[in-house]
């Protein structure tokens, strides 16, 4: 009798084929996610993935270069046709400002309070109550949301992909393309040559910078003039004594441009050059070329140039790029005043500048402290707005406090006519006919005396005294030619318009003294001059003429008036030769 197969064999084969089956898969599934082998693709169902409501921004999907306007294909993905965006989910936004137009057509910016999806689109919230559509946001979080408040925008620097577009990433509305529209306001674009700076390669787009060069002390002269300055270092500095080889090792640091911007940093570029060669010829070469492009104040641009021309090594400093702090610059210690002091020599009868007190490298005003006791006893000018417009009476070192005597009344006029006392007129000597000349100082008050012998055609004073003649001795005299004549600019100060001076700084011709005169007294020192007059000076004493009675009253006893006979101790001979005659003067000791 055949025996019969019992069901529970047949459940035990389908468990069997069962867990085999799970088993195989799930190796298989196990072999390609070690594989790297997206196992999603392999499901042979689909599923639409679950949509979350969020707010999209546009973003670019390439980059986008610096200065360059932002076109719709930096947007839009070649792949799929669309803006790429950058979703944010609503449950986020909660708390971030929402940038929406007024009917005025004014920008306003609220927190958002609330954020739901419905069927007609999402809705915002605001703060003040105020509900508004998606469509009517303009910015959220301070970002674009909007493609076409984006395209045709300047960037300010390079724009990475992934990101959206703030305010902040553009220039002002109507900015060109490109380094004009780069350029601030009032600054002009320079391209230089990486290896005149030195520090450049360092520097980064947008960075603020301070150039400063090492001008040589035999080339300051022809810096100055070139830059139309009229500082008195390139007078000054150039010695007569120096070896070229030590004015040429030495330099002097000046600075040359100020808050100037980095526009784009050191680029390589290939220039083409012509080489020619008997063996092989003329031929084309590429060279590798280094250019960094700087925004520099039109008022640096010739001191810029100046420098790199006369080979001066230009260094870079970089300035702080952090927020300033709300803490106030340090003051004075207590019971001190700061006190301005130039940084530079200044001219007589030449406006005091800002710049006058600035250190010609850094450019910052010089200042010391010094007790407020003291500064009031020195009658120092401690407020820089008191100088600055000044007139001063005379030349000033740099490094010294100005006193208030020191410059002219406010509101004179500059130059040499503003100096000139009321009722006098200038009168230009010259140093070599007046003995003394070039020890005379700004303001002294001289009385101008001429020895003069009648029927000398020359005028001037024999240049021997001994063996005179009586006739001769008898016809010299001396006159008074001008009295109370003020120095208004010495022989030797730098400010001396008279001054002639060669390109390498040294003097090619003597000075004038000017000195102001009384109308009348014109003619008869004008005739001395003519002549040949050998002129002398006496100065007049600078205390007040108060003091000067009392010395005078007080003198009267004890000085008594004399009166000069220059023949009184000369012995007479009377020489006899032939037919003539003749009478000598000797003195009492020959």
């Amino acid at each position: 009798m055949q025996k019969q197969k019992s069901p529970f064999v047949l459940v035990k084969i389908l468990l069997t084929l069962v867990i085999a089956t799970i088993v195989i898969g799930g190796g298989v599934l196990a072999t390609l996610w070690a594989t790297g082998i997206p196992v999603e693709k392999l499901a042979f169902w689909k599923t639409e993935p679950e949509q979350v409501p969020a707010i999209t921004l546009p973003m670019n999907w390439k980059p986008i270069q610096a200065y360059t306007k932002v076109k719709r294909g930096d947007l839009q993905d070649p792949l799929t046709g669309k803006v790429n965006r950058i979703e944010v989910p609503l449950a986020a936004v909660k708390g971030m400002s929402a940038s929406v137009v007024t009917p005025d057509g004014e920008l306003v910016s609220q927190p958002i309070e609330k954020a739901e999806s419905t069927d007609s689109g999402i809705i915002l919230q605001l703060k003040d109550g105020t509900t508004i559509s998606q469509q009517q946001l303009v910015k959220l979080g301070g970002a674009f949301t909007q493609s076409s408040d984006i395209i045709g925008r300047v960037v300010r620097s390079d724009k990475s992909p992934g990101f959206a577009f703030s305010e902040s990433n553009f220039f002002e509305q109507g900015t060109p393309a490109g380094l004009a529209g780069a350029t601030p306001p009032g600054m002009r674009a320079m391209t230089l040559k990486a290896e005149q700076l030195a520090g450049v390669h360092r520097i980064s787009m947008g960075e603020q910078i301070d150039l400063v060069a090492n001008i040589p002390l035999q080339k300051l002269r022809r810096f100055e003039r070139s830059t139309g300055s009229r500082l008195p270092g390139a007078e000054l500095v150039v010695v007569a004594d120096r070896s070229d080889r030590a004015q040429d090792t030495e330099t002097t640091a000046r600075l040359v441009a100020r808050q100037a911007v980095v526009l784009t940093p050191v680029v390589k570029r290939i220039n083409t050059q012509t080489s020619a060669s008997l063996t092989q010829g003329k031929r084309l070469l590429s060279v590798p070329v280094e250019e960094v492009v700087l925004a520099v104040a039109a008022e640096d641009v010739s001191a810029v140039t100046a420098a790199l021309e006369l080979g001066a090594t230009v260094n870079v400093l970089v300035r702080s790029g952090r927020l300033a702090s709300n803490e106030l610059p340090p003051s004075a210690p207590a019971g001190m005043v700061a006190v301005p002091i130039p940084g530079q020599s200044l001219f007589a009868y030449q406006t005091i500048r800002t710049s006058s007190f600035e250190d010609p490298a850094t450019a910052y005003i010089r200042t010391i402290n010094v007790p407020a006791e003291t500064a009031e006893t020195s009658n120092w000018v401690t407020d820089l707005s008191q100088l600055v417009g000044r007139i001063p009476r005379h030349d000033l070192p740099a490094t010294v406090p100005i006193r208030e005597e020191d410059l002219m009344p406010p509101g004179t006029a500059p130059g040499l006519s503003a100096a000139t006392p009321p009722g006098r007129v200038l009168f230009f000597l010259d140093p070599e006919g007046l003995i003394g000349a070039n020890a005379f100082e700004f303001g002294q008050h001289l009385d101008l005396v001429a020895s003069r012998t009648a029927g000398q055609p020359s005028g001037r004073s024999l240049s021997g005294f001994s063996n005179v003649t009586l006739s001769e001795a008898q016809r010299t005299r001396v006159e008074s030619i001008a009295d109370d004549v003020i120095v208004v600019m010495p022989v030797d100060s730098p400010a001396n318009p008279t001054l002639n001076k060669s390109n390498t700084g040294n003097k090619t011709g003597a000075a004038k003294l000017i000195v102001a005169v009384r109308p009348d007294q014109v003619a008869q020192l004008e005739h001395a001059v003519a002549i040949g007059s050998g002129l002398r000076a006496t100065v007049r004493s600078g205390i007040s003429s108060e003091v000067e009675q009392e010395v005078s009253a007080a003198s009267q006893d004890r000085v008594k008036m004399m009166k000069f006979d220059p023949l009184s101790e000369a012995k007479r001979t009377d020489i006899f030769i032939g037919g003539s005659h003749e009478s000598q003067l000797f003195g009492a000791n020959q």
